[in-house]
């Protein structure tokens, strides 16, 4: 029999059991836990990820993955660990995280149960900022890569898997993704990316509560920060103040964007996205959904209810500061600023955005500048890596349903998308909306089973792909 079918036999056999470790005692730390405490121990707020990544990839290379250090400086530490040296030139299947994380909320600092950098393990979870993201999700990548290096040591496989650790994605990715692509992209050859993006959903299915659902992220809404800025001379005492001053008519300017009607679109990503979950929910609200303009006015007002799946069919900004000169309390500022997050639906240009804004605001003294802006990229099509991924989440979750999603928050991602490559976003853990809510949180933490199944499902994707490719299903 040829090696490479008894290759496959092997790790047929091997990964259709459980994905349920067993520990020798209820008391001992499962080292993936006791990993991703260390990782998140090494504080790596954007702009110091150097010492967090030296870590890390020390860990791969004494685990016998090939290290390739891409930039090290204090402000932009970026690395790989391959299965195989990346100057073989494979065609590369890249598991893409970031390093960096952002900063803990120093004024909450009582409200934290453990500190934000201690990596405490309690509860039956791992406490501590960059346990969801994205450290969480490294750990993953990495301890699922490693069941294949005895198998890549003594195989020459004919594609390399790459961890691919960045820096500065929670700022735009200026000092990771985007040099990685610009000056490391013909070394690294990826023919697909896994990074981050969607991952479980709870509360979505109606027919079924307790049925898990995951979403893969195939297009995100594109990130636009905007700078409002009013200045308005008046006088400046606050015992008598005048009708109108930089703070009221900043405030009533915010007030009318606030209250404005939500515009809903439906992309050609979106009508996708609700189709499928039509085909996953069933019954009647299944045909809806899967008939969505058919059914518009009747699910139109059930959506805007959710403020889930609101976000994916409609643009938003979100006042994220407001600022104004300090002084004393019963000083008038003359000049106000806020600050706004938006996201936008993919077919949205920016300048019709901020045109819609100006409208919305109504005051032609508030100047509006850009901060940062993701370019526009095209959507990922799903294709035989889709679905890879969708059966690996359906063996470690069997029962689950899969859907691709616009997810709405842009990342490192679109830096690969937006050069044609095959690039999925999904986190691949389902926990409760309330951790989730814990991401750029206090007391962000991610339960131990949940980093035990995301490693499973990695391990998993691997697996489907070898034996994809050694039954002729796809062309590496």
């Amino acid at each position: 029999m040829n090696k490479f079918w008894l290759i496959i036999i092997a790790l047929h056999f091997f990964f259709s059991g459980s994905t349920k470790a067993s520990y020798p005692d209820n008391d001992t730390i499962p080292h993936y836990a006791e990993l991703l405490s260390r990782y998140i121990r090494h504080a790596s707020v954007t702009g110091n990820e150097r010492p967090a990544g030296l870590f890390f990839s020390t860990v791969a290379r004494q685990k016998g993955f090939y290290v390739e250090v891409l930039t090290d400086e204090p402000g932009s530490f970026n690395f790989t660990a391959s299965l195989y040296p990346l100057e073989n030139n494979k065609p590369n299947i890249l598991l893409l995280n970031h390093i960096d994380v952002v900063p803990a909320s120093g004024d909450l600092e009582h409200e934290y149960t453990y500190p934000p950098f201690s990596g405490t393990i309690a509860d039956g979870m791992v406490w501590g900022r960059g346990a969801i993201d994205n450290k969480g999700m490294g750990v993953m990548q990495l301890l699922g890569m490693e069941y294949f290096l005895e198998l890549a040591a003594g195989t020459d496989l004919p594609f390399n898997v790459t961890l691919l650790s960045v820096s500065g994605e929670e700022t735009g990715g200026y000092t990771g993704a985007s040099i990685v692509v610009n000056e490391f992209l013909e070394l690294l050859n990826p023919i697909a990316v896994y990074g981050e993006g969607g991952s479980g959903i709870p509360g979505i299915l109606k027919r079924d509560p307790e049925r898990k659902l995951f979403g893969i992220s195939v297009a995100f809404k594109r990130s636009l920060w905007l700078e409002l800025r009013l200045t308005n001379i008046t006088s400046g005492h606050g015992a008598v103040p005048p009708p109108q001053y930089a703070v009221k008519e900043k405030v009533q300017a915010l007030n009318r964007l606030l209250d404005r009607p939500q515009r809903i679109r439906f992309s050609e990503t979106t009508r996708t996205m609700f189709s499928e979950l039509g085909k996953v929910e069933g019954g009647m609200r299944g045909l809806a959904l899967r008939n969505i303009w058919l059914f518009r006015p009747f699910v139109l007002p059930a959506m805007r209810q959710e403020d889930i799946v609101l976000s994916l069919i409609t643009n938003t900004a979100t006042i994220t500061s407001i600022n104004s000169p300090a002084g004393a309390a019963n000083q008038i500022p003359q000049e106000i600023i806020a600050r706004l997050d938006c996201r936008l639906l993919p077919e949205t240009r920016t300048e019709d955005f901020i045109s819609q804004i100006k409208k919305v605001l109504d005051n032609d003294d508030i100047y509006i500048r850009i901060l940062h802006e993701r370019e526009k990229t095209p959507s990922t099509q799903p294709d035989g890596f889709y679905y890879y991924f969708k059966e690996a989440l359906e063996t470690v979750y069997p029962g689950a349903g899969v859907i691709p999603i616009l997810a709405p928050a842009s990342n490192d991602n679109n830096y690969f998308r937006a050069l044609g490559i095959p690039t999925y976003g999904i986190l691949p853990v389902f926990i409760p909306a309330y951790l989730l809510e814990t991401i750029h949180n206090v007391d962000e933490r991610i339960p131990v089973d949940a980093l035990e199944k995301g490693i499973a499902v990695y391990r998993e994707l691997i697996s489907i792909i070898i034996r994809s490719k050694y039954d002729g299903m796809i062309n590496l």
